[in-house]
Order: structure tokens, then sequence, then C-alpha cells
């Protein structure tokens, strides 16, 4: 089994469990695997199973040798380089890389326009492509809505194709089962040029997961074997809630998660070994008062570090959330729990930090969140590079120089390094009366500002005519 352990990082990082705890988790989720199992609705998986010495049992119930689970682990790459639609490297998936995305499937949108709350349409899912395709900041695309004016069936294979001609980014697909998994293959590999080009790129990668707790539904499995069997990756995320779905304590929780995750990894690994795979759970807790899913706690923040830990210590590419709210709107509590998901996600070195623009627990996407988060992942770039000591920073010789009662305004290195500071493009540093003769706008009406200029004027690099005839022969399938 491969084990990275601790690693020393120049950067600001935060631990949140010792090596002991660590080895803890690991060996409790191995003995639940070992006496509990895992039930699987799905024959192949099961055969794959027998066939590699899992235990059988109860027509359908998996229990896993040690030897099982660790032969996966050590079989999974630590690295996936993700291309954009043309092929070049655009996020490099190892240690604690971090890199933001946008969520998948909210019903809702708030509208940018009118400030309505609404249900998503294909136009808003064309916009929100645009607007994060000109972002610097927004790294990868999930689909962000599902589209109330397409046909259920076809809700999916639309996202797809609509990702693939509105924006270059890599792209983290959701899909309903295997036959609509296989076309976005297909409409991915046509803009890639064929399906081996596409395995080469790692230009998409597929989100799943499993039925908590403790089930492996044949839809999941069915998508998942698909995506091993290109050589695509994947990520079999699951979404709990800690005293619903899981066990009401944070570290009962990520026993759980580790269980079901590697139940799918050893499938997962035995269909194709070496196959890419991403670590990652969404290990949230229920709020009792309401019965709902909570975004903004801060035990949502510690089992998102656990869970990166785990994955650089087990040395796979990890799976994280970005900026996320309970808010209901773009007010003050949805700018202070954005900040606290970037900056832990930077600090917990989750590679793919997804959600970014979710509002009300994930059912309303808000585009005016998404022009935030950029902001606040440039200014977090900042924090991460940490203080450089060095010959070169300490400036003896500057200090020497300028003397007592002096002043550093007018110096060469002032005038040489004032641009390696952070500077933002929508918070405003003025005084109030700069600030009032510039409009006395809040942040609030700043994003709205920007996202209704994004998405007037940015228009992504055109994809190929024949490539998008193609995507739509592919789509039509669907119907």
């Amino acid at each position: 089994m491969k084990v990275v352990n601790s690693i020393p990082f120049e950067s600001p990082q935060f631990a949140i469990l010792s090596d002991t705890q660590l080895q803890d988790l690991h060996l409790a989720a191995l003995e639940v695997l070992r006496r509990t199992g895992v039930r699987f609705q799905h024959h192949e998986a099961l055969y794959l199973l027998k066939e590699a010495g899992a235990f059988i049992s109860d027509g359908n119930l998996a229990k896993f040798p040690a030897a099982m689970v660790e032969d996966a682990i050590a079989s999974t790459p630590s690295r996936i380089v993700m291309c954009d639609r043309d092929g070049q490297p655009a996020m490099f998936l190892q240690g604690a890389n971090v890199y933001f995305g946008t969520g998948s499937d909210c019903p809702n949108i708030i509208d940018p326009e009118t400030g309505r709350h609404r249900k998503f349409t294909q136009a808003d899912l064309i916009n929100g492509y645009h607007l994060c395709d000109a972002l610097p900041n927004i790294h990868f695309l999930m689909s962000m809505g599902i589209p109330d004016d397409v046909d259920v069936p076809l809700q999916y294979d639309t996202q797809m194709a609509l990702m693939l001609e509105h924006t270059t980014k890599p792209i983290v697909f959701v899909t309903n089962d295997r036959a609509s998994c296989q076309r976005a293959i297909d409409m991915a590999a046509a803009v890639a040029g064929s399906h081996e080009a596409l395995v080469e790129q790692q230009h998409i990668l597929l989100y799943s997961e499993p039925s908590s707790p403790l089930q492996q539904s044949e839809t999941a499995i069915d998508k998942l074997l698909l995506i091993a069997e290109y050589g695509l990756p994947v990520v079999h995320s699951p979404g709990t809630l800690m005293g619903g779905t899981a066990p009401i304590t944070m570290a009962g929780g990520l026993v759980m998660s580790l269980t079901e995750i590697f139940s799918a990894l050893v499938v997962h690994q035995l269909k194709r070994p070496g196959a890419p795979f991403v670590f990652g759970a969404g290990l949230h807790h229920m709020d009792m008062s309401g019965g709902e899913i909570s975004y903004g706690s801060p035990e949502f923040q510690l089992t998102k570090a656990a869970v990166g830990q785990l994955g650089r210590w087990y040395g796979m590419p990890t799976w994280g959330h970005g900026a996320c709210s309970d808010s209901k709107v773009m007010d003050e509590q949805a700018a202070m729990e954005a900040m606290l998901h970037v900056l832990m996600a930077r600090l917990s070195g989750n590679n793919l930090a997804h959600d970014v623009g979710y509002l009300e627990s994930g059912l309303t996407t808000c585009f005016e969140m998404i022009v935030l988060n950029d902001e606040l992942v440039a200014m977090t770039d900042h924090i991460m590079k940490g203080i450089q000591v060095s010959e070169d920073t300490l400036l003896v010789d500057e200090l020497h120089s300028v003397g007592p009662g002096g002043h550093f305004l007018g110096t060469e290195e002032t005038r040489n390094r004032f641009h390696d500071f952070w500077f933002p493009s929508l918070l405003d540093r003025n005084r109030r009366g700069t600030w009032l003769r510039a409009g006395g706008t809040t942040l609030s009406q700043r994003l709205n500002v920007r996202v209704k200029e994004i998405i007037k004027e940015h228009q992504p690099k055109p994809l190929d005519p024949e490539k998008k005839r193609k995507i739509q022969e592919i789509l039509a399938t669907a119907a």
C-alpha cells in the first residue's frame, strides 16, 4: 500500500488529523469492510468481487479482506493531469494543489437581471458557462443547473453538449445512467478528435455517488465501470448527512465515507487496474432544528479538511468544496461563508473544490456568488504564498540606506515590488468621499454589474462547426 504521510509545505497548511488518527480511521474502515460489508445492486461488480476473493453473502452483501482494499489503493494513480478543450494541460491534481469550480444540477437560479428566484433554463446555462469561461480563478465547470425548459430524459445530455460548446475549461459531469454517461463520453471524444485522444487529454471527469449508508446502486456502479473501461477519471463521492445517513460523530462519518469510497474503488480497480480515481466525500451534518443539510457549518469545514488530508495520506488526488452557502440570497452570510470555504479549501489542499456559487444548501445557483469567489481565490492565492524570508527580501541594505526618520515611498525596491501585493478588482479600499463620488455602491451591486458585463461581452472560443455537428448528432440519439 502506498502512503504519502507527512509532507513539508512551505505555504500555510491546515492539518486536522495526526498520523495516529489517520491510521485509526483507516483501520476502522477496514474493519467495517470486513465485518459489516457493503451491498452492491450490480451483478458484474459482485462477480468481480467474488472472483478477486471478497466474501459475498445474502445475495448482494460484499465483505472485503484488508489486502484487497489496500491493493486497490496501491494501484490508483497519485496524479491526474486534466486538460482544457484544446488538449492543453490545465489542472495538475496532485499534492495540495487547489482548483475551484462550480457545482451541478441546482433546480433554481437567482436571475441577475431581475433578482428573482426561479427555475433554470438553457439560456441560463449558456450565460453561466460564458461567465465561468471568462473568470480566471474558476478553473473547471460542472453543469450548475437543471434546465427546466428541456425534457427530463434530455437534461443531462443537454448540459454536457452546452458545456463542451460554451467553455474551453475542464469539465466535471454528471449523468443519469450508463447510456447517458456513454453519450457524454462520445460527445467529449468528438471534441477531442477520438476516444483515444480524449483519454490522453483527460478533459472530462465523472462525478457519481454511493447510496449511503453502505450501498452501491446499479446505476452508479454502471457508470463507474464504464468510466474505468475508458481509463477516464472519476470521483465517487459519498454525500452523507451525519445524524441522518451517517453516524452523528465526525469520526464515525469519516469511517463510513472511507468504507463507501473504498468499496467502489476496489471494483473500479478490478475493472481496470491503474484507472484514475479521485478521493472525495461531502460529509455534512444534519441541522436538527430544521432537518437541513448545512454547507456553512464549522463541522463541514473540519470534515472537508480531514478528507483532503486522508486523500493525500493515501496518495490520491482529492475532491472538496468551494464557495457555497446556506444563505438564500447574495448577502453578508453568503459572503462570510464563501470566504470561510475558500480559505479552508486552500489550507486543506483539496485538489478540486466544487460547488462554487451554491446558495440555499445546494438548491440555488447565484452568478454573483461565482464572481465573488473569483475575487476570493485571487486573494487567497496571495495568502498561500506565505512570507518569503531570504537575503533578497530582508532588505537590510534598504533599511540602512533610508535610516531613521526616512521613508520608503520613492526607493527603487518599493517601485519594483509594490505590484507583488494583491489589489482587488471588486472590493473597495477607498475613503468614504472617494467611494461616494464613484457611486457609493455596495459589493453586491458591483458583483451584479460585473456578472452582466461578462455575460454581455464575453464570447468563449468557438467550437469547430464539425465537432458541434457531431455533438448534436449524439444529442439527437438521446431523444
